[in-house]
């Protein structure tokens, strides 16, 4: 297993032990609202994108955190994580409206703009994604499951470079958190992709490659 890899696991098992304090102390301000913070995400969401439409795929990423058991704030971060890439909306906002801890998966969940060679930026993104917890694997890996899913139904345009990311994340969280929900998901998902052709820009590598 690759340096990355092991570092990954190994925070993984350091997490595991002071997480629920660490989640309690940072966001004191969701328990009480439970799921309301979720509708506030999507209307604060709303408001910030220029069309309905726009909120179809964060609204599905949502859903697949919810079904794989996240909780409502895991749900709200799902809603926002495009929202500082896409809009002109700064995390100090969404910290302002949603806590710290909503917060920082929404900045896992943020590219590097500043890296402008296209794989080393998707390779960065995957390793802070990873280092930044369960949580944010969960999240960054049903980001990856509706987009694949996106281009099979025609909702989003298919593209080879994008779906080896996606295969490279499978990888990734997979060697870190191996019981990590949607894995299997996403894994079956790139096997239909692949078998109804990819665009010839690049090939997708093989899903057990540690990368």
């Amino acid at each position: 297993m690759p340096v990355l890899g092991r570092r990954c696991v190994a925070l993984a098992s350091h997490k595991r032990g002071y997480l629920s304090d660490f989640w309690t102390s940072v966001r004191p301000g969701l328990l009480f609202r439970g799921v309301e913070v979720a509708q506030r995400a999507r209307a604060f969401a709303a408001e910030a994108y220029s069309t309905e439409e726009e909120l179809d795929h964060p609204a599905e990423v949502a859903a697949l955190v919810r079904n794989a058991g996240g909780d409502a704030g895991l749900e709200a971060a799902a809603i926002l994580h495009d929202l500082v890439e896409d809009t002109n909306v700064e995390l100090s906002q969404i910290a302002s409206e949603f806590g710290s801890h909503v917060a920082g998966l929404v900045a896992a969940m943020t590219e590097d703009e500043s890296i402008a060679d296209y794989a080393e930026r998707k390779e960065e993104h995957r390793g802070r994604a990873c280092h930044a917890g369960r949580e944010a694997g969960l999240l960054f890996v049903a980001d990856k499951l509706s987009n694949a899913q996106r281009m099979r139904r025609g909702q989003k345009e298919p593209d080879a470079r994008k779906l080896a990311h996606y295969a490279r994340t499978l990888a990734t969280m997979r060697a870190a958190y191996a019981d990590l929900p949607l894995l299997d998901e996403l894994e079956a998902e790139l096997t239909r992709a692949r078998g109804e052709g990819l665009p010839a820009s690049a090939p997708v590598p093989p899903l057990d490659e540690r990368v």
